[in-house]
């Protein structure tokens, strides 16, 4: 039973190395500049906003454009 177990963790050993070999970011992460983190902020204001259905100001809409003469027919021709 005990050769089992060590046979197990050896062959288990074996196959995390590929992984790990892989990993291409081995040292500690960087520092972020203030435009980084500012670029974050920004980011996530955003979608909060979009997630939370916030949204900005309304545009404006005319609904009698339809109706109204065109800006052409308003101006007298002289």
């Amino acid at each position: 039973m005990r050769i089992l177990t060590v046979t197990t963790a050896i062959v288990v050993a074996l196959l995390t190395f590929p992984a790990h070999a892989q990993q291409e970011n081995k040292g500690p992460p960087t520092a972020r500049t203030d435009a980084q983190k500012q670029e974050d902020a920004d980011i996530d204001k955003a979608y909060r906003r979009a997630t939370r259905g916030e949204r900005g100001p309304a545009p404006k809409v005319d609904p009698w454009a339809v109706v109204r003469p065109a800006d052409s027919d308003k101006k007298p021709k002289n």
